[in-house]
């Protein structure tokens, strides 16, 4: 396949200061996400107590891949941007595809555990622990495995990886009619993105249902702001992917005519945040984890073992006491 000299044909005559600007910005997500990821990342690894609850599994799940597409994903196309043409081989152009497609995989998936794992908690409210860590790092593998089915079929012939957009990245053929290319498309569909919405989408309202139930039953104070937090952090990954996700759909199933292909670049960069929100939302407001990431740039691990008895924040698994955090803060504020 030979490679665009230039990202915006003469046709489409994008200018060039768009897709700078367009550049810069992916080049600040590709900052701030590998930063904010890896910190995240080597919190989880320092601080074993952070590893002993199936929740905290999941989120580090998550950290992990979103570090993964921040660092190797986002400096490809934000330098083809920058340059307003691309400059690297079609080879670098699908193996960033390939990765891609492999974080925003492994997310939805594992964003399905957490909503699971988080209703499981509500149901039970117990401090013993329903999934065990044994059995949350082994759906972790399972997720990444499955992730990395998807993300290699095209390389096998199931359809194929090209240039989308005004071809500063790569991703699977949307607009091919063949049956080769609208089959995957399809099914990709159904058990990629359709199948765990409804999953995400229903294990959230019955978790806001049970929250609602027993606000004024437990000793937690489960009030209006807090439900209305939790849902939308939950929907945050899917707002950064639906819009690329309904470009798709539209341009594989819908219009196949001329479409505008700064129309396929701009949802793919909005994607890309994901890296950034998921970090933020999931963890960073958490305050176990806030209170280590503070505490691990003060004191050494041996200093924090001797002090291990009356931390400022509880160190149980935040599947036992994330919901307290509300309550907690809320009292503070009162």
């Amino acid at each position: 396949m030979s490679l665009p000299n230039n990202i915006s044909s003469s046709e489409q005559l994008e200018p060039c200061y768009i897709l700078k600007l367009l550049g810069y910005y992916l080049l600040f997500i590709w900052l701030i996400g590998t930063i904010l990821n890896g910190y995240l990342s080597y919190t989880f690894i320092r601080y074993k107590n952070l590893r002993q609850s199936s929740t905290n599994i999941f989120i580090f799940g998550l950290i992990l891949t979103d570090f993964c597409g921040a660092l190797c994903v986002t400096p490809l196309p934000a330098v083809a941007l920058v340059e307003c043409r691309w400059i690297f081989t079609y080879v670098s152009c699908v193996i960033s595809a390939i990765i891609a497609y492999f974080t925003g995989c492994s997310n939805i998936y594992v964003l399905c555990l957490i909503s699971i794992d988080r209703y499981i908690v509500l149901t039970r409210m117990s401090t013993t622990p329903v999934i065990s860590v044994k059995h949350a790092y082994i759906s972790i593998l399972c997720v990444y495995l499955l992730a990395l089915f998807w993300s290699l079929l095209p390389i096998i012939g199931w359809s194929n990886y090209d240039y989308e957009g005004v071809g500063a990245s790569c991703s699977v053929k949307w607009e091919e009619r063949s049956l080769n290319v609208t089959s995957y498309n399809i099914t990709i569909f159904i058990f990629v993105y359709l199948i765990p919405v409804i999953i995400i989408i229903i294990m959230n309202l019955k978790s806001f249902r049970v929250i609602r139930e027993r606000r004024h039953r437990s000793r937690i104070n489960f009030n209006e702001s807090y439900c209305q937090r939790q849902y939308l952090i939950e929907c945050g990954f899917l707002l950064a992917w639906s819009p690329y996700a309904i470009i798709s759909i539209i341009r594989a199933f819908i219009y196949d005519k001329y479409f505008p292909p700064i129309l396929g670049t701009i949802p793919a960069l909005f994607a890309k945040t994901s890296v950034v929100w998921n970090p933020l939302v999931y963890v960073v407001r958490n305050g176990n984890i806030y209170y280590n990431l503070r505490y691990s740039r003060s004191y050494h691990i041996k200093e924090r073992d001797k002090i291990s008895d009356t931390p400022r924040h509880s160190t149980q698994p935040i599947s036992t006491v994330q919901l307290p955090l509300t309550s907690i803060s809320s009292s503070r504020d009162s």
